[in-house]
């Protein structure tokens, strides 16, 4: 073998070994945004809103999206079912999580007792600083699969107990959901993080004074249950999901970071057909992804962005003119407050008789609720006492599901006269839009099924090989 000849091999060995360390260095900075019920139609609605609330501002600049979402130059398409069938949230969150089908209610495992590694996990073996953001409780199916194993969704404390034993360095938004189990006698689970040295915010003054180093988390001062406040809701103190991400950004830069960010209550709107409040939700996860983008604009060479759903809830259609997002707006937009606002206030003094309950529902929920054999039949189950109440039959069941049956009612007819319907008040088996940007991105284009989700974003990270 003569000089050159070996010169020119070693050469190619060492270019090799380059583009494999190109390879495998990947995405650095990832974020996965999940919309929990978040189906086309919903993306849709809240494009039509954004569309007529930007008219409505005075802003008349033509733009091809409206939502930062739906502006990523990459589009696919996922199906989302279970080995149950239509899929629940924790098997469709495993599915993303794992890239494993399970069945429903089983947590990153089989539903039998083996566990299944999450993206998560493995992006922390291989160095990268892990965050957590969500709207919901942080034992809920979706984001649980991402650090816990559990053979069942509801063992919430057990899956809460796993938390600060991920050793992810950053979880945020609603909190737990029970911190002392059901029976409020365990030993509080913010207390079990705390003594694993996890700084724990819970105020806006908290949140704000957290700084890089170690590991930290913060929850919306105005949660309930878990739960951060409906966007629709929400007072001026709340932290909303985007600065959640934005502190999650400023706690995990200066090296590799993933983050996944879910938008848990648009799936608890759509199971009450509350199409206004389904689209604020949309819309804050929205503002979350323009927070990603923005760092994405300052990281373009090794910053990727996967936007997509576990599931649709809702059966979410839609039937507005081409002209008529600012009737749209206008209608959705007139909406005070969340379902479940308006649900605490029925029977409530200040309103008496079918007229006044009229008049209340009108006040929140706009002209669009009106005087029909419906919104009576609704109000008179409503002031039924629910063990008087018909809730196994299959009428019942399909007017009002498990909710308030007057609030259903007027929910369900303000929607309809703006154009939007419901066909159920559970999960659909529809397939799910993915949206991409960023190093990697082109990979997720096409349709395929949800389990790809995990394996393309291995690949993008250049971490294929620990599978």
């Amino acid at each position: 073998m003569n000089l050159r000849r070996t010169l020119r091999i070693f050469a190619a060995i060492l270019f090799a070994l380059a583009c494999a360390r190109q390879a495998r260095a990947g995405a650095k900075h990832v974020f996965l945004f999940i919309g929990d019920g978040m189906g086309t139609a919903q993306r849709n609605a809240s494009e039509i809103f954004m569309a007529g609330k930007r008219t409505a501002d005075g802003d008349f600049s033509p733009r091809q999206s409206q939502l930062a979402m739906n502006s990523l130059p990459v589009a696919g398409e996922i199906g989302t079912g279970s080995l149950s069938g239509v899929t629940d949230s924790a098997a469709a969150g495993t599915a993303l999580a794992t890239g494993r089908k399970t069945k429903n209610g089983a947590v990153a495992t089989d539903g039998d007792g083996a566990k299944f590694k999450s993206i998560a996990e493995i992006a922390h073996e291989n160095g990268y600083k892990v965050g957590i953001v969500t709207s919901s409780f942080f034992e809920d199916a979706t984001p649980a699969a991402f650090y816990a194993h559990s053979d069942s969704r509801g063992r919430r404390y057990e899956i809460g107990r796993q938390l600060p034993e991920s050793g992810f360095e950053y979880f945020a938004g609603g909190g737990f959901s029970s911190p002392k189990g059901k029976d409020k006698k365990m030993r509080s689970l913010v207390e079990i993080a705390a003594s694993k040295g996890y700084r724990v915010a819970s105020t806006r003054a908290g949140f704000d004074s957290l700084s890089p180093g170690g590991r930290a988390i913060s929850t919306s001062p105005g949660a309930r249950a878990g739960y951060m406040p409906w966007a629709i809701d929400a007072a001026q103190n709340d932290i909303s999901l985007a600065e959640f991400v934005k502190k999650g950004i400023d706690l995990l830069g200066g090296g590799s970071f993933f983050i996944m960010a879910e938008g848990g209550k648009i799936d608890l709107a759509c199971h009450a057909n509350d199409a206004a409040t389904a689209i604020r939700e949309v819309i804050a996860l929205d503002e979350a992804v323009e927070t990603a983008l923005a760092f994405l604009a300052e990281h373009p060479d090794d910053t990727l962005i996967v936007v997509t759903s576990d599931h649709e809830t809702g059966g979410m259609a839609l039937s507005v003119a081409p002209d008529g997002k600012d009737a749209f707006y206008g209608a959705m937009s007139r909406q005070m407050g969340s379902y479940q606002r308006f649900e605490s206030s029925v029977g409530q003094p200040g309103a008496k008789g079918f007229e006044g309950h009229l008049a209340r529902a009108r006040d929140f929920f706009g002209d669009g609720v009106t005087e029909t054999g419906a919104t009576r039949t609704a109000l008179a189950m409503t002031a039924t006492p629910k063990k008087d109440r018909p809730v196994k039959s299959a009428q019942y069941k399909k007017l009002y599901g498990p909710y308030d049956p007057f609030t259903t009612a007027c929910v369900r007819e303000m929607n309809a006269r703006a154009g939007v319907t419901w066909s159920t008040f559970y999960h659909t088996g529809k397939r799910v839009a993915v949206s991409a940007a960023g190093a990697g991105a082109e990979a997720f284009a096409g349709e395929y099924e949800n389990t790809e989700i995990f394996r393309k974003l291995l690949d993008a990270m250049g971490i294929g090989a620990a599978r």
